[in-house]
């Protein structure tokens, strides 16, 4: 069993407990007898203890960790008169993503101009190497090329670091050219001593097995495991003659692992390093003086030469010995004097930690894999953070908030010219270059191509290379690879290893992450040509879906909380289901295009079956994008500023030319929403805008303002085609939204109308178009606005919602009552002033005036309400499952409604302070117990002073959608 990212060593220690306490139950089963319940405690801690020493391995790039693994799993596993335990073999400090691996080129690939470089290496198993030594025959990759024998495109990879070009030129330029040095096409006499020394490699990995093999078995300890006789033992090596052996710098692992750690160093090259790297022709050297010469023992075959019969220490010692020294290889201090290059890339190994699995725990790889992995892989990114390094030179980074443009510049300056900054800068940069190359390499990782690197991601596929063919993994990770939508080769890989996948969301805080942070238990096994596989969403804790599995299905089906408003923990049968080829078929119809294939479709989320019900109906359904709307990306918040596009500034545009919308200043069909406070500290300083007491001519309050010429600010934002021309999507009305999703919020898709003129930052999107009338406009705004829509969204849970999230979404027909009815409500929510009076005209055929929007809190959610009940009718999506939907899919609105959306009897909503002493005060209903005083208050943006009336209520939002529903089918009978 291996934990590879090993950490303290948790999940090992947890799976040895289970492992043992399993093994003594099965076993037991299997003889007939029973164990003693006194001396039980003692047989187990015997079972834990041999498979501690026995059979666990893990790899961790923390030095201190793995030290606290042996020790942790010593103090849970240790029993009396056993000496105190050598995990040396078993677990090893590295990085369990950067290494190299046992896989060739053959010759013609490399004989083609440079088309290694681009090609996936074949992967070749260690199962076949005891056969090969007891056989004497040369390996199944002799006559190939080792992929770590020739230049990887990704060597000298610090060249993409971002501050590379301004802090480090020379560097910089010196490293491209010893690239294109490098990278060249070999010769056919190269092409001959790289095809040798891959036989040389072939050669000392057999030498490494058998050495590690034999290690192995001398390490064992004498344990009397309950029914388990005859069990093997050692002790004929000690381990200082082990580790003697491993440590030579002239033996055949240490000379196969340098060049494996040479090969992966030049990926790291770092910019500042003074010593050039090698020439192509000086690699060739140098590791031909490594490895030696295979022309040298062709008379001499290794099988002859006694590995085959080195059954012991000393044996294997000769033969090791006699092997280099027919094979004429170089002594190791030689080589490094000779080739100065060499030491630095060994400085950089060291540094690094680069780790050979099949290299180092080569026995285990004979074998055919691990039988078991499991643990919780890093869930970061390789992304440098340039602030936090600049902190180092000016904490000012630090302690920023929002700030200028010419602020940053002016401490960034200031940042490095303290002493180290600029060098920790350029370095820190390189090795997140160097790593992100690595991990995006299509040759190193090829199940995640052409994707972003991520380490949970390199993990997933490590693994399922690593596992025996019967093996199982299990991982808890995140999950954004199920909803990427550049992930389908990786997803449809995916789906055909699981086994079994529960979806966890942190709000119990059981990891030290973020509440809203979602991630996953995966259980993987072979790749199976059939997908089918059990499935959990919208767990807190693992005990619902133990519970879950053994449920019988009665009772009301949970959603994501309960009827008190607490995250549901109920146990229930539908929330296991079944993902098959059906299930794709059906996430297919809804998410992707005729172009994806089903097995790579996006996966959906749903927390019952009820709600999965739903995604059937509406799968047939047309979708958004058949109307050809045109996306605005907007402003780049980040590179259009230091562009000097706009800057931060607090205040009323002048006009809506001037307006840069951010996600705040939107709500569902709330064009008006919050306004930034002056103070400008985060994203959290805004207030609520008063709709009551909204301008005729109203503008947005902003903090962003326009830089520059209006002329050249405009051609920049951005274009739209039109009638075989282009125009600026800034002339139009369009549906923005917030780009950012929040997936268990009260809403997740967030659109409103934004009219002509205004721009927005990148956390925001919008769409539209200069053939798309409003009506039609309005009817899409309205479906998007819906509860349909948004379960939608948050059934594909993910970080952004992009335009073609939207696209995919089901619409309803463009004519007829219904949409009639539907446009209508759209514009008067969105049209709050006179800016969107050419939309109401368009749409409703009337002029404009303050009369026509729906100002008051609960005109607003009435409207609202019907918008939902006629897009889901529309849709035909019966009313009990759009209460279903309200009800499990939306649990922050529901407590809302609740509790916190409370209304006068004019229809206001009650302020917090009112509403808390409203409560306080028992809930008063008459105006003597509870005064005018109490019930008047000065609402923060406007400074009006309202007096709210009693009776005080809160809206029962099933109860409305239910009126509405029914209306709807009643006044529109035929309309579906």
């Amino acid at each position: 069993m291996c934990e590879p990212a090993l950490g303290s060593g948790a999940f090992a220690i947890e799976a040895v407990r289970q492992l043992a306490a399993e093994y003594l139950t099965r076993r037991q089963d299997e003889v007939g007898e029973r164990i003693d319940p006194e001396e039980y405690p003692k047989e187990l801690q015997k079972v834990k203890a041999y498979l501690a020493l026995h059979n666990v391995y893990g790899v961790d790039l923390n030095s201190t960790a793995v030290e606290l693994a042996e020790i942790s799993l010593w103090l849970d596993t240790m029993m009396e008169g056993l000496q105190a335990p050598w995990f040396g073999l078993h677990l090893r400090r590295g990085n369990s993503l950067i290494g190299a691996r046992h896989a060739i080129y053959p010759r013609f690939v490399v004989e083609k101009k440079r088309g290694w470089l681009k090609a996936v290496p074949n992967d070749l198993s260690l199962s076949d190497i005891p056969g090969d030594v007891s056989e004497g025959r040369d390996g199944a990759a002799s006559g190939g090329i080792h992929h770590f024998l020739l230049p990887a495109e990704g060597w000298g990879s610090a060249i993409n670091a971002k501050e590379a070009k301004e802090l480090a030129p020379e560097e910089l330029q010196k490293l491209k050219q010893w690239r294109k040095q490098v990278l060249v096409q070999p010769t056919k006499a190269q092409v001959d001593t790289l095809v040798g020394l891959g036989r040389r490699v072939e050669v000392l990995w057999q030498l490494v097995w058998r050495r590690l093999s034999i290690a192995e078995s001398e390490i064992r300890r004498s344990i009397a495991v309950w029914g388990a006789d005859d069990l093997p033992v050692g002790g004929a090596v000690t381990r200082e003659q082990i580790e003697q052996s491993l440590a030579d710098p002239n033996g055949a692992y240490r000379r196969l692992r340098r060049v494996m750690d040479a090969w992966c160093a030049l990926w790291f090259w770092p910019l500042t390093e003074e010593t050039a790297p090698p020439s192509f022709d000086e690699w060739i050297e140098t590791l031909q003086q490594l490895l030696g010469r295979v022309g040298n023992v062709r008379k001499q075959p290794l099988g002859q030469l006694s590995l085959a019969s080195a059954a012991n220490w000393k044996d294997l010692g000769i033969a090791e010995e006699s092997d280099l020294g027919f094979a004429m290889v170089s002594d190791v201090a030689k080589v490094l004097d000779e080739h100065p290059w060499l030491a630095a890339a060994e400085r950089v190994a060291a540094q690094q930690g680069f780790f050979h699995w099949e290299l180092d725990f080569a026995p285990v790889f004979s074998r055919g894999g691990f039988d078991l992995q499991v643990g919780n892989p890093p869930w970061v990114r390789p992304r440098s953070d340039v602030e936090a390094l600049l902190a180092e030179g000016d904490p000012w980074w630090q302690l920023k908030s929002k700030s200028t443009a010419r602020e940053d510049a002016a401490h960034r300056r200031l940042a490095l010219d303290a002493p180290g900054v600029a060098t920790l800068v350029r370095e820190a940069n390189g090795e997140v270059a160097a790593t992100a190359a690595f991990l995006g390499s299509e040759v190193v990782y090829p199940a995640t191509a052409g994707l972003a690197p991520d380490l949970y991601r390199s993990f997933m596929s490590q693994t399922w290379d690593h596992a025996k063919s019967t093996g199982s993994v299990g991982l808890i990770h995140p999950e954004t690879h199920f909803t990427d939508e550049k992930a389908g080769p990786l997803r449809s890989a995916t789906y055909r290893r699981l086994r079994r996948h529960w979806q966890f969301i942190n709000e119990l805080s059981l990891f030290e992450v973020h509440n809203l942070v979602s991630y996953g238990v995966h259980v993987y096994g072979f790749a199976r040509e059939v997908v089918s596989f059990l499935q959990a969403t919208s767990l807190y804790h693992p005990d619902t879906v133990e519970r879950s599995l053994e449920h019988d299905g009665s009772g009301v089906e949970p959603g994501l909380k309960d009827d008190a408003g607490k995250w549901d923990l109920r146990p229930h049968a539908s929330r296991i289901q079944v993902i098959d080829q059906s299930a794709l078929s059906i996430w297919h119809a809804i998410l992707e295009s005729d172009a994806v294939p089903v097995g790579q479709s996006r996966m959906v989320y749903t927390v019952n079956r009820a709600t999965a019900a739903v995604l059937s109906r509406v799968a047939e359904a047309p979708r958004i994008g058949a109307i050809g709307l045109q996306l605005s990306i907007g402003w780049n918040e980040t590179i259009d500023r230091s562009k000097g596009r706009f800057d931060a500034e607090w205040g009323v545009p002048e006009s809506w030319d001037s307006v840069i919308l951010q996600g705040p200043h939107l709500y569902v069909s709330t064009p008006f929403y919050k306004q930034p406070n002056p103070t400008m500290r985060n994203n959290k300083d805004w207030t609520p805008v008063d709709l009551e007491a909204l301008a005729v001519d109203a503008i947005p309050v902003t903090q962003y303002r326009p830089c520059g010429d209006a002329t050249m600010y405009g051609s920049a934002y951005g274009r739209w085609t039109n009638n075989g021309g282009t125009v600026s999507p800034r002339s139009a009305y369009r549906i923005a939204w917030r780009t950012r999703a929040a997936n268990t919020g009260e809403r997740t898709l967030i659109p409103a109308l934004i009219p002509p003129g205004t721009a927005h930052v990148h956390r925001v999107s919008s769409i539209g178009g200069p053939e798309v009338n409003s009506r039609i406009l309005a009817v899409v705004l309205g479906v998007l606005s819906s509860l349909v829509s948004d379960f939608l969204v948050r059934a594909v849970p993910k970080s952004d919602i992009l335009m073609s999230t939207v696209e995919r979404l089901p619409m309803v027909a463009t004519s007829g009552p219904v949409s009639d009815r539907i446009a209508e409500q759209v514009a008067r929510l969105n049209c709050l002033t006179k800016a969107y009076s050419e939309f109401w005209e368009d749409v409703s055929g009337n002029s404009w005036d303050m009369g026509v929007p729906y100002f008051l809190a609960h005109q607003r959610r009435v409207a609202q309400n019907e918008i939902d009940a006629l897009v889901a009718y529309a849709l035909g999506v019966p009313l009990e499952d759009l209460l279903t939907i309200y009800r499990t899919q939306f649990p922050v609105l529901r407590g809302y409604d609740g509790d916190e959306y409370l209304y006068d009897s004019r229809g206001r909503p009650v302020p917090v302070e009112i509403r808390q002493n409203w409560t306080k005060s028992g809930k008063p209903t008459s105006e003597k117990e509870f005064p005018v005083d109490a019930r008047t208050s000065m609402h923060p943006t406007s400074g009006t002073a309202y007096t709210y009336d009693l009776p005080f209520v809160n809206c029962d939002r099933e109860e409305e959608l239910r009126i509405a529903y029914e209306a709807t089918a009643s006044n529109y009978p035929k309309s579906l």
